[in-house]
């Protein structure tokens, strides 16, 4: 059998797409970007993969979940006389594609797509170029092109946000025969992007079986570049879909621990200076759980399941692919540490909330008190009253009908009902002070970062160092000094 999918002994074609045959070696790369669109307005602003990319027989598939796989925002082709490069200058492409990809989360995803002649080796540096954007059309940097294409507008520094830093480039070579497939060498030259040798114990390059099965295919892939050879051109189209996704994903990864971490340090400052009301502490720990609730949603949807697409597209090379990416990115391991990150600080909120919980209890409490206390004043009271009117109604040779109510001789009576109110006054004042003080010490209560090094303290007698305190370096009388030399010294004789 040969490369292009027939037998060697018969011209009759195979029931298959035949294998990709071009004289040119296709270099596609895919960049992030900050700009998104509103996951709302998603369905209308795009179309369907296979409007614009030949899958084969794959289509279906990738139209009956397209609401869950990257689609086509728009394509432009850009005039190859036009465009400029940093460090290649082996002629010109002989075609160049921009395309605009929409992720179901909103994302934006730029892919440059460039057809080049000369060998694999030979693109390397043009690969440079094209991972860091080095690359004009008509004066123009790529990032300027790109973003005008949307419509993207400055941001409030009279810049427009370029592209972000996670990127993954695509080789695409055809293979006619066995001999032409190229060899470990160059394989790790290109993914690598230098034209070095190197020692291959030490190569993070994966080989993902579906993708090398047969004796003319290659499939090699790297944490940035990834190198396909002889196979269709439906799996290179299958192989660029999955890239997208892998861009889009690492992207929004790395969003989502920024994000996290901004709400470590809210957190952990939550009660700065000791002055921070219940009330406040609470609104701000609600803010971090709503925010948390939809990163951990996030993270979900835009990466975790991201990294599963033989549900959607049942085909080995494609899921051989599209697992094996995520692995040599590190999408997976660093999915799962994020993961564990925000459920730990979701459990670190909710132990504080429920602290805050318990000091909202103890102020309902001491409301409650204070409230009895005053209806048990204004009972004191109204009963010190009626005492005192209900002494002078009473029918009896001590209240003189002739004397007034505030003669001297009333004086006793008149002291007792005043030390019976200065008795209530006292007791509510020293109520409300301790109450004041017990507020003040809740939130006088270090909750800050440095609580934790206090309870080290505390618990397993760590010791807390004041740098202002450090003694400086003293030598110890009869020692040595210190050794420069690290050579070992001569034997004695």
């Amino acid at each position: 059998m040969s490369a292009a999918g027939t037998h060697s002994d018969g011209p009759a074609p195979l029931p298959f797409d035949p294998y990709a045959s071009r004289e040119k070696t296709r270099l596609t790369t895919v960049y992030s970007t900050p700009w998104t669109y509103d996951p709302a307005q998603v369905d209308g602003a795009a179309e369907r993969p296979g409007a614009n990319l030949n899958l084969g027989r794959l289509a279906k598939h990738y139209s009956r979940s397209d609401q869950q796989l990257p689609r086509v925002l728009r394509r432009e082709s850009l005039d190859c006389a036009s465009l400029a490069f940093r460090r290649w200058s082996d002629g010109e492409p002989a075609s160049a594609q921009l395309w605009h990809f929409l992720l179901p989360s909103g994302q934006v995803i730029v892919a440059l797509t460039l057809d080049v002649s000369g060998t694999l080796t030979e693109t390397i540096p043009l690969l440079e170029d094209l991972h860091y954007a080095s690359v004009e059309c008509a004066g123009l940097p790529l990032e300027q092109i790109a973003a005008d294409r949307i419509g993207c507008v400055p941001n409030g520094d009279g810049q427009v946000p370029g592209f972000l830093p996670e990127r993954h480039q695509l080789v695409f070579s055809s293979v006619d025969s066995p001999e032409h497939v190229p060899g470990e060498d160059t394989v790790q030259r290109v993914i690598y992007r230098t034209d070095l040798p190197y020692r291959a114990q030490h190569s993070s390059i994966c080989y993902p079986m579906e993708l090398n099965r047969r004796p003319t295919t290659v499939g090699a892939l790297g944490p940035y570049v990834s190198l396909i050879c002889g196979h269709q051109d439906y799996i290179e189209n299958c192989v660029l879909l999955s890239a997208v996704q892998a861009v889009g994903s690492a992207a929004r990864l790395r969003e989502i621990r920024e994000v996290a971490y901004a709400y470590v340090h809210r957190f952990r400052h939550r009660s700065a200076g000791g002055q921070s009301s219940a009330h406040d502490r609470r609104t701000a720990l609600e803010d971090i759980t709503d925010g948390l609730s939809q990163l951990e949603l996030e993270l979900s949807y835009s990466v975790e399941v991201g990294s599963d697409i033989g549900t959607l597209v049942p085909a080995l090379r494609v899921e051989s692919f599209h697992q094996e990416l995520f692995g040599a990115m590190g999408l997976t391991e660093r999915a799962a540490t994020i993961g564990q990150m925000l459920q730990r600080l979701g459990n670190a909120t909710a132990a504080e909330l429920t602290s805050v919980e318990s000091m909202e209890r103890r102020a309902a409490d001491r409301r409650r008190v204070r409230t009895v206390v005053s209806v048990t004043f204004v009972t004191t009271i109204t009963g010190t009253l009626s005492l005192l009117f209900g002494f002078f109604g009473v029918n009896a040779r001590q209240v003189d009908q002739h004397r007034s109510m505030f003669d001297n001789s009333y004086t006793p009576i008149y002291a007792l009902i005043t030390a019976i109110l200065l008795c209530a006054v006292a007791i509510f004042g020293a109520m409300r002070l301790q109450e004041r003080w017990e507020e003040r010490r809740d939130r006088g209560r270090t909750r800050t970062w440095e609580g934790t090094h206090r309870l080290l303290a505390r618990e397993v007698g760590a010791v807390i160092l004041d740098p202002a305190n450090a003694p400086a370096a003293r030598r110890i009388p009869g020692s040595r000094p210190a050794r420069t030399d690290r050579r070992t010294p001569p034997m004695p004789r």
